[in-house]
């Protein structure tokens, strides 16, 4: 009886695994440097393994069985010409390897790794000189993991392509990746419903760009020394949640830019040292609340036609503009149920007691106000003039300032434990230091260079 139990059960496995090829009699194919990958995978069958000894492999390869390539210290070159791994079937992985060396040709979107399908898996894998890292044409479900990806920068930056290119996509998920020097860091077109989670985007364009893709989520990011942190383009209901976005600078560089951006809802970001902390263009019914807004040359400019954005306990500290508004009045919300923003420029007081300032925070001053049509006029931001100007307004208002004000400011900094504090400690700041060191060596410098010559024209004449 047990026999032919035992025997029924060995004739029911193996009718299993023909019926579902792939679950366990999958095939181990072990290549090593100087031998063809291409021609395994033509032999190759759904759920097979193919193995990369350490060394490189000069191919182009397509894929197109649902295979596992994977190889810890092998890489994958292209030699500069097409795609150099094309992926066209559903479920396939790669993981741990090298891969590089994809064609230049931006027109057609070469990529070192292209994927056509879904569900496909790039896991803890270099890419390195590339067009394109990874490009998702048409493919959902894709789940980009613990990848470095390192762009081309002996090439323009209009020239390069782009760390992740999303297009045409859904319900992806991009962790804990690596990217820089890109054009962008990851581009999103037509794509929705994916989840961006602790990536580190560096010395890029845009950290994130998003055209034209919705019902999107981004947090736990670190964004630095880009263009733009994120740039938020004719998209909406975008959500974004403790991400940093550090030391955007340049003459059009933002840590936000929200541009014909609607319905988004930002919460415990640090947006810190960047030329602008936000920039709101065209751009509706967006929230951003319980951020903070640190140590940035303008916290936000608001220009063209914004209308019931709700902007309310967010700590703006440091600053050295706080808003720039291109019409007299933006339709901008500074406060939700009573309580506004915390602004360490606030000159009012709280006699009641109860936190809030008792009289509103106009969040422009008359430098600011006059910085709307003469942007050069900010060299004098910090001069004398400009705080004897700002006394003489508050004194005598008769230059008209803004409109906008916060009713209700918040009178100590609001304990935003959201905030991501802690990652300041990822973002290194050696570079700013040297270039800190090396201003106010420079701004001394003139100085003692007068003195010294000033005592030597002095001892000549007691020479005489």
């Amino acid at each position: 009886m047990w026999v032919k139990l035992h025997i029924l059960t060995i004739l029911f496995v193996l009718i299993f695994h023909l019926i579902m090829p792939g679950t366990a009699l999958s095939a181990i194919h072990r290549l090593k440097p100087g031998e063809k990958i291409t021609p395994v995978l033509d032999q190759a069958a759904d759920g097979d393994t193919i193995r990369l000894a350490e060394g490189e492999y000069f191919e182009n390869l397509v894929i197109e069985t649902r295979v596992l390539l994977t190889g810890k210290g092998a890489h994958i070159r292209g030699g500069y010409e097409g795609h150099t791994i094309l992926v066209t079937a559903g479920g396939v992985i790669i993981r741990n390897i090298q891969v590089s060396e994809s064609g230049e040709r931006l027109i057609e979107d070469m990529a070192c790794i292209r994927i056509e399908a879904d569900s496909v898996e790039i896991d803890n894998c270099l890419i390195t000189r590339p067009l394109h890292g990874i490009y998702v044409k048409g493919g959902s479900y894709a789940n980009l993991h613990n990848n470095r990806i390192e762009g081309r920068p002996d090439l323009n930056e209009s020239d390069r392509g782009n760390g992740i290119h999303l297009w045409n996509s859904k319900h992806n998920s991009l962790i804990e990746n690596k990217i820089s020097g890109t054009r962008d860091g990851i581009y999103f077109s037509f794509a929705d419903s994916t989840d961006i989670t602790s990536n580190i985007i560096s010395q890029v364009r845009y950290g994130l760009h998003y055209m034209y893709s919705n019902v999107n989520k981004f947090s736990e990011n670190i964004f630095e020394e880009n263009v733009a942190g994120a740039a938020l383009m004719y998209s909406k209901e975008i959500y974004f949640y403790r991400n940093v976005f550090a030391r955007c600078r340049g003459f059009r560089a933002y840590g936000i830019l929200y541009q014909s951006m609607d319905n988004s809802v930002a919460e415990g970001n640090l947006v810190i040292d960047n030329s602008r902390g936000l920039y709101f263009f065209n751009s509706d019914r967006n929230v951003f609340f319980g951020n903070d807004i640190v140590d940035n040359d303008l916290a936000i400019q608001i220009n063209g036609s914004c209308e019931e954005n709700r902007i309310f306990q967010n700590n703006f500290m440091g600053n050295l503009s706080n808003v720039l508004v291109d019409n007299d009045r933006s339709k901008t919300e500074w406060t939700n149920e009573g309580q506004g923003n915390y602004w360490s420029d606030y000159e009012g007081y709280d006699l009641d007691g109860d936190g809030i300032g008792d009289i509103p925070h106009k969040v422009q001053n008359v430098f600011q106000v006059i910085e709307t049509k003469i942007p050069e006029i900010r060299l004098f931001l910090l001069s004398p003039a400009a705080k004897i100007l700002e006394t003489a307004e508050r004194s005598l208002p008769i230059l008209g300032l803004g409109s906008e004000k916060d009713p209700f400011p918040v009178f100590r900094n609001i304990p935003n434990e959201k905030t991501p504090w802690a990652e300041i400690d990822k973002i290194q700041y050696t570079s700013s230091r040297i270039s800190s060191l090396l201003y106010l060596i420079g701004s001394f410098a003139p100085m003692l260079i007068l003195l010294y010559m000033s005592r030597r024209k002095q001892s000549g004449k007691r020479g005489l």
